[in-house]
């Protein structure tokens, strides 16, 4: 009994064992994940408070209270939410002091993008990330973002 505790003490870390990854199923917000069509997000969260569409790869927004969804060829491909209930499945939230986001997750990959400095976490198997900027010691928002 003694050995099955430390495995399941063990088995969260061992998740994260490369620096900056995530499980896919991290990959979420607001209760959301990546690959969901429109249908199945409208069954969770309701109809959007708005539906803007653009000539992107994400070609159609849906805008919600804590997320934006976004669409590319009928399914979720991205994720944004700046508001405090826009949480990661581990609960990871915009708001949060980034000890938090170190104690859920590990170290992360630091990118120097064109539109800022983010801390990442790619999924492990997905084409898709965690991007999380900061201002200070606070995450300010949670973006699911994927290659096209």
């Amino acid at each position: 009994m003694k050995l099955l505790s430390i495995l399941f003490l063990l088995i969260p870390s061992l998740a994260f064992a490369r620096e900056g990854t995530v499980p896919d199923r991290e990959l979420a917000l607001g209760g959301v994940a990546i690959g969901e069509s429109p249908g199945a997000v409208v069954a969770l969260l309701g109809q959007p408070r708005r539906k803007v569409e653009a000539s992107d790869f994400l070609n159609l927004h849906y805008v919600y209270p804590n997320v934006r969804v976004s669409f590319s060829d009928g399914v979720v491909a991205g994720l944004y939410s700046d508001k405090a209930k826009g949480c990661t499945p581990m609960h990871l939230c915009p708001g949060d002091p980034l000890d938090r986001m170190l104690s859920l997750y590990g170290p992360p990959l630091v990118a120097d993008r064109e539109s800022g400095s983010f801390y990442e976490y790619y999924g492990a198997d997905a084409a898709c990330w965690l991007q999380i900027p900061a201002k200070g010691k606070t995450v300010t928002s949670i973006t699911v973002a994927c290659q096209p």
